[in-house]
């Protein structure tokens, strides 16, 4: 089984990194790197102007250290065959799931860690904890993390939790967390977290010796945590055996209408009801403007505010180039006797109504955040100048005009 464990890892490492390299390409870590600097500015201000007595600080701290314990899965990378072929060997996947949670480890450790180390400037203006009590928050999460990962091993040996036990130990994590924020029941937090983490392994190890494995909630649980990886992943690349959805969506129908009903406009209509049905290209450049919004509205610096601006226009346009190929596997698309060129003025057409909207939506939230000044309408308009080129000229240019 240990053998088993170690062929299925380095196979699912070496399809990560596969799709990794595609979801982090140069444009995408460009506008990471642009997007931290911002937040980056905008929450070191925020923590030199908070004040330290608010009585909401720490109830919020609590949550955002919770929310982090909550991220990552147990990762067994079961397959449904596995069902059938290793029911014979279950006395040995005990060893296979200790590797697993082992594996599955790594990865929460590395955003609990992050994260508590993004709160540690407002845990220490609170002035309730020494510097080298972060390390005791850190250690306290990772107990949290460990007897969770406990409760769900657990539970696929037939032992379900009902729905108020789950929120009763949610609650306990919360008060667990909070504690440590206090100082005078710190110690008493991590003495009850490790007592609960050691109870937790003795009830797995007696069930693993007296219960039966339930293999089609392991599976189904595994096929889940994928399946959220490689939608995920799909928003930036194909990926095989997933694709997207179709939704009706009648009362976009009157922006249809608007389109005209002759042959020089078919791929025009085909385009916009293609975008507006579909939840691949439409999902994500909804999820980029917004986002892309809410990150504007925080950066308070005009020249920031405008690099951002541009480089998230320029993302949103280059992530929707692959639309323009999406009908190319049905025959009927190279049966229709409208010319390329028509094709690609459609495309363009499309892509400048919704670049200028994107541009339209950070042109309101600068002069809302930062007000009508000179810079400011300076980087409206350049803005729009960024949309008239990359429609006018770089899109051409990419699809072969």
């Amino acid at each position: 089984m240990q053998a088993l464990w170690q062929k299925r890892v380095q196979k699912h490492i070496q399809e990560q990194v596969k799709y990794l390299r595609l979801v982090f390409n140069d444009h995408f870590v460009i506008a990471i790197i642009f997007l931290l600097g911002a937040l980056g500015y905008t929450y070191a201000n925020a923590v030199k102007g908070l004040d330290p007595r608010a009585w909401w600080l720490k109830p919020v701290l609590s949550l955002v250290l919770l929310a982090a314990v909550s991220f990552g899965r147990l990762a067994t990378l079961l397959k449904e065959a596995d069902s059938v072929f290793l029911l014979p060997k279950e006395s040995g996947l005990v060893t296979y799931l200790k590797s697993a949670r082992l594996y599955s480890s790594w990865l929460p450790l590395i955003a609990m860690a992050f994260v508590t180390l993004l709160v540690a400037p407002l845990l220490l203006i609170t002035k309730t904890v020494p510097a080298w009590h972060i390390a005791v928050v850190l250690i306290t999460l990772v107990i949290i993390k460990d007897r969770r990962f406990s409760i769900q091993l657990r539970q696929w040996y037939q032992a379900d939790e009902t729905q108020a036990t789950k929120w009763l130990s949610l609650i306990l994590d919360l008060a667990i967390i909070a504690s440590q924020l206090y100082q005078w029941l710190n110690l008493v937090g991590v003495l009850v977290a490790l007592g609960l983490a050691y109870y937790q392994r003795q009830q797995l190890v007696r069930v693993q010796k007296t219960q039966l494995f339930d293999w089609l909630a392991a599976v189904g649980a595994e096929d889940s945590r994928m399946g959220r990886i490689y939608r995920l992943y799909n928003l930036f690349t194909d990926v095989p055996g997933l694709s997207s959805q179709v939704k009706r969506r009648r009362y976009l129908d009157g922006l249809l209408k608007l389109i005209t009903a002759k042959p020089a406009n078919t791929y025009l209509y085909l385009y916009a009801r293609g975008f507006l049905r579909g939840t691949e290209f439409s999902g994500l450049y909804i999820r980029l403007v917004v986002l892309g919004g809410i990150i504007l509205c925080f950066s308070h610096i005009w020249w920031l505010s405008l690099a951002l601006g541009l480089l998230l226009i320029y993302l949103v346009g280059f992530q929707l180039l692959p639309f323009y190929n999406q009908y190319d596997q049905i025959i009927f698309t190279h049966l229709y006797p409208v010319s390329t060129t028509k094709r690609i003025q459609a495309f363009s057409q499309l892509m400048r109504t919704l670049l200028l909207l994107q541009a339209l939506l950070f042109s309101v939230i600068l002069l809302v955040t930062l007000g009508m000044t000179i810079q400011v309408g300076l980087s409206v308009l350049a803005l729009f100048v960024l949309v008239i080129g990359f429609v006018q000229f770089y899109l051409p240019k990419r699809l072969g005009a």
